[in-house]
Order: C-alpha cells, then structure tokens, then sequence
C-alpha cells in the first residue's frame, strides 16, 4: 500500500473535487460520482422520474374521465330519445308533467315513461324501470315501453296489459327483469286505473280517494318467471287533485340513515301545494337526501274539466281487483286482499268459497270489491288477456 494513503497517515484524506480546471480556466468532469453522494443524486432521479409519471398519469385520468363523461352524455341522449319521449303540458283531459333524473354512477339506468291520448278521449300512462344501467338495457326498454304502450291502445285495460307483457317476456330465456305502473284516465267519468308490476303505487293527492292505497296483494315484477298483472284500481280522480307516478329512484334515496320511503315522498309532494310538479318533486328529493342511489323518473297528472262524475252519487269511491290465473287460486293471497279491502270474515269466507267454485271449471277468477260502497264481493271468471279491444 503506498505510504501517503490515508489508512497509513492515520488521518482523512480531502474530498477529491468533481471538477479539475483545464488550461484557460475551464473545468473537465474527472468521472463517476464518489460514493459519498450516489444517493442524492439516485434520490433526485426518482424524485424527476416519480414526478413525470404523476403528471403522466393525471393525464390519463383526465382523458379517461372526459371519455366517460362523453359516453354518459350519449347513454343520456340515448335513452332520452328511446325511452324518456317529449310529453305535450296537456294530454287530452290531463295536465301533465314529467322528469327525468340519471343516477351519477356509472351510466344511464333503464327508467323510462311515456303520456298519450287512447281512443274513445282517454289518456294512457306507461312509467318503469327495467334492471340493469347504460346502453346495455336501452334495446330492452324500448321495447317493453313500445309493447305496453301498443296494448293499452289496442284496448287492453293496465292489468291485462301487465298480465300479457308477462306472458310474452316469460317466454324469452334471456327477458331483463323489470317493473311498471300503467295507467288510463277517462275524463267523461273522471275515473282513474291503475295497475302496477313490482312497482310502487301512484301517491294520490287532493282528492276523497276513500281508503289509503292498497298495497296487499301485489302483482310481481315482469320477467320474474312468474304470473303478473294481477292487481288493479281505480279511483275518481276530480278536479284540482293530482296522481303521481314515480319509479322507485326516488324512495331508495338515503335520507336520514335509511330510505325515503313512500311515506315521506308523500309528504314532501303535498307540501308543494300548487308548486307541485315533475321537476319540483326531483328537487324536493335532492334536498331532503343525502345521497341517490338510482336514476328517478316522475310524472304529475291532474285533470283540466269538470267531469260527469262530479254529480252522480258514490263516484268517490275505489274499486279493487284481483286477478288469480288458472291453476294458482290462493286461499292466502284472496284473504289478504279481502282483509285488506275491509271486507267483514263472514262475506270474505263466502266469497273465497265461490272463487274456489268458479276456478273447478278450470278458469281463473276475478275478486272485485267497491271499497266505500254496500255491493258484495263480485266473482267472475278471468279472461285470458289478448289483443282484442276490451268493451
């Protein structure tokens, strides 16, 4: 070992400098970097190569999430077109209004409505949710919202429309599960029918509509492998009362460290008053909950003239239905809904008794009960829901 190493001179020897000066002054690199300071300058690469792929990334991410809100603009447009189409203020003898709300998860969902005029002077209304989000389900949707509308023209009252929309999609392996509420206003006699599919009932204000809506007895989702369309109602809906239709966007909302409910949409929608409209009730329900789990859609009726059922006696109240298909005549499901309807034990044995009767003949069976009125449980048999016009 040469004798002036430092190890011999028991001292340290002097940092030997990066740089030495050339002639004239300029400076040369001498070459690698002493191990002394590798790291900083190890740490400085990473640092620069850290920051570059930050920036990178951020990039990345902006162009993805402009990409994603592009394509949900589209599935919006979309859908507005096949599934949400323009609805006239007025639709023969109802005022209308309607909105439409997406969800701000990933894509559109399959809510849909639509508002139109019958033959005769009625006034039809189709409003669903088919499962499912974005434009997987528009193909689908479009569909049953052009069915449902197709057989409510053709005639079809909104249970058999339901009743045969089950049918048809209860043929097909792979029909997305879906819910609706159809229904038919006749502004001659003021009366208001609805049927609904796994969904929640209209909320019904300003008006004697008699007994609270009947929920006992509910007919199942359409594509659920089962038979649907099994319950209807119709109520007088006068002037200066309105029906609200609504898919259940709207109660699933979070609020208050549970759901919204149908009851607290209820009110919400009666505190508006005069205001009440599609778009004030979404309003409403943004305020009041803490978040939105579901795409929501909403259609406000109410009747412009005077109808003739405004002068004849018992004209207020509500008739309820049952519908139970060949084969599945259930003791549990006619006693629920004859309970329900406030029908005494004595009448509601009897009245089971005949169903049972009547379903012998290999028929299905009709329960009709008139809620504010004396008249006794009707029993007829239930005729298969087709196309043609029902009388």
């Amino acid at each position: 070992m040469d004798e002036t190493s430092p190890s011999r001179r028991g001292g340290s020897a002097a940092a030997e400098p990066l740089f030495r000066p050339l002639e004239g002054g300029a400076l040369r690199p001498l070459g690698a970097v002493p191990p002394s300071i590798q790291w900083i300058v190890t740490a400085i690469g990473g640092l620069a190569a850290l920051a570059l792929g930050a920036g990178l990334l951020a990039a990345w991410r902006a162009r993805r999430g402009e990409r994603r809100r592009r394509a949900l603009l589209d599935d919006i447009g979309l859908l507005q077109g096949a599934l949400l189409p323009p609805v006239a203020d007025r639709v023969g003898g109802l005022c209308a209004s309607v909105a439409y709300r997406p969800w701000d998860g990933p894509g559109a969902g399959g809510d849909f409505y639509d508002v139109f005029a019958l033959p005769g002077g009625r006034d039809g209304v189709v409003l669903g949710d088919v499962e499912g989000h974005g434009r997987e389900v528009i193909g689908a949707t479009a569909a049953l919202r052009h069915s449902l509308r197709a057989y409510l023209e053709a005639g079809l009252e909104p249970r058999a429309a339901l009743e045969l929309a089950g049918e048809v999609l209860g043929r097909d392996p792979a029909a997305t599960m879906a819910t609706a509420v159809l229904a038919v206003h006749d502004p001659r006699s003021g009366m208001f029918t609805w049927a609904g599919a796994g969904h929640p009932p209209p909320i019904l204000l300003g008006g004697e509509f008699g007994a609270e809506t009947l929920t006992a007895a509910a007919a199942p989702p359409l594509g659920a492998a089962t038979a649907t369309g099994l319950r209807q109602t119709s109520v007088y809906l006068p002037r200066g009362s309105a029906a609200c239709l609504f898919t259940d966007g709207l109660i699933d909302a979070r609020a208050g460290g549970g759901r919204l409910g149908l009851d607290r949409l209820g009110e919400l929608a009666e505190n508006l008053g005069d205001r009440l409209s599609a778009s004030t009730l979404l309003d409403a329900v943004g305020r009041e909950a803490s978040e939105i789990t579901d795409d929501m859609a909403v259609c406000v009726l109410r009747p412009t003239a005077r109808s003739a059922g405004e002068h004849l006696e018992g004209a207020h109240g509500r008739v309820e239905e049952l519908a139970l298909p060949p084969g599945q005549i259930s003791t549990s499901l006619m006693q629920r809904f004859l309970w329900a309807c406030g029908v005494e034990a004595d009448e509601a044995q009897a009245a089971m008794s005949a169903a049972r009767e009547t379903a012998r003949e290999g028929a299905g069976v009709l329960l009709r009960v008139e809620t504010e009125g004396r008249a006794p449980v009707a029993i007829s048999q239930l005729g298969r829901a087709t196309l043609a016009p029902v009388p």
